[in-house]
């Protein structure tokens, strides 16, 4: 018998990118996908929807209800946020479905740590740091690689013909700098620029595409969607894929990543409190669609040093063998290792992307997805 899955999703313009690669897994393996709207056109067809919405059939006629973080808490162009409650009867008693929360929220603490998520059999939850407290039914998950970014990436150009760039283009991203991000800046860009010609070039993301399906794509993606972009990715050998927050190593469940003044004080007094601690610092919020897009692009990834900094994917990758994975005191040690290897960095590319089609696709992560669901 097929299986059911109903999504909680908000409709257009809200962009659910959670929805977007686990409902095309989950349809992959067969599975009959409905939700509370009608989401996310595979193309510019007028009835060519994703997830849709049936009035006949009601998340009380599913076998797994799941509700997406955009669901909860929402923010649009302008950075207006919209939130809104759980549906008042997801818990009811003697219900035959499970229940699931996709936590794909930036920052640390995500509506999926308030109380009433407890009741969720489980929640997925993207940029999870296992050195950080997590509640029970929290499992780590990744953003992953959505349809749109694999036919985007499919043809990859001979490693041979690719410009000798590093990509350091963050194009659609927050309107201030991740602190990590920034600090990679000043320390990584100088010592890969001896290596690699540092390509800054960006796009115009509020001009429509002229082509129907990239305009599409762009109109759904909150303007994120940019084919130049995907041009380049297919040109450079290298991307520079670092985001997120480096915290102190201490305590567990950090209290100063919320609030005012008081965090503030609470910051600065682990931040010298860090100073005596050997243990690394967290990082935070690192996963970014451009890690995955450049990985299935073929490029040669730079990232933070994920385990290093506590980071934990369902399946991790290896540094040096995935992508590289850095630290501000390795640099020039990382740099002389490739400098000494001559076929390494191509190597490493085709290792990448090999790695998260394999791991990380949208069927992939379903089957996950439903694995991880039967044992929780």
């Amino acid at each position: 018998m097929k299986r059911r899955v109903y999504f909680f999703c908000r409709s257009a313009p809200a962009y659910q990118d959670d929805v977007v690669v686990l409902a095309r897994g989950l349809r992959e393996l067969g599975a009959d996908v409905f939700g509370s709207c009608n989401y996310w056109k595979n193309s510019p067809a007028t009835d060519d929807w994703l997830v849709r919405h049936d009035p006949a059939v009601s998340h009380h006629d599913c076998d797994v209800v799941v509700v997406s973080y955009g669901w909860s808490r929402w923010i649009d162009l302008d950075f207006r946020v919209y939130e809104t409650p759980l549906p008042p009867d997801l818990f009811a008693p003697g219900r035959r479905y499970r229940t699931v929360y996709l936590d794909l929220e930036d920052g640390y603490f995500s509506c999926g740590f308030q109380p009433e998520y407890r009741g969720f059999d489980a929640i997925f939850r993207a940029k999870y740091n296992q050195r950080c407290f997590h509640p029970a039914n929290h499992h780590p998950w990744a953003l992953g690689l959505s349809e749109r970014m694999l036919a985007c990436t499919a043809e990859v150009r001979p490693w041979a013909e690719r410009d000798h760039d590093l990509l350091v283009n963050f194009n659609a991203s927050h309107p201030y700098v991740h602190p990590a991000r920034a600090m990679m800046e000043r320390r990584f860009v100088p010592a890969a620029s001896r290596q690699f010609t540092i390509n800054r070039e960006r796009d115009d993301l509020t001009t429509p595409p002229a082509d129907p399906w990239d305009r599409l794509m762009w109109e759904q993606t909150q303007h994120r969607h940019s084919r130049n972009y995907y041009h380049r990715l297919g040109r450079a050998q290298a991307v520079a894929a670092f985001c997120g927050e480096l915290i102190p190593a201490a305590p567990f469940a950090p209290p100063y990543l919320v609030g005012g003044g008081k965090a503030h004080y609470l910051r600065s007094a682990f931040n010298l409190l860090d100073n005596f601690d050997p243990r690394p610092a967290r990082l935070i919020q690192w996963d970014s669609w451009r890690f995955w897009e450049a990985l299935a692009a073929g490029c040669l990834v730079f990232n933070f040093d994920l385990p290093y900094y506590g980071i934990k994917l369902p399946v991790m990758p290896e540094n040096f063998t995935h992508y590289i994975g850095v630290r501000p005191d390795n640099l020039a040690e990382t740099f002389a290792r490739l400098d000494s290897e001559p076929d390494l960095a191509e190597r490493i590319a085709a290792q990448g992307r090999a790695w998260a089609l394999e791991h990380y696709s949208p069927k992939a992560l379903a089957q996950r997805f439903l694995a991880t669901l039967a044992t929780s």
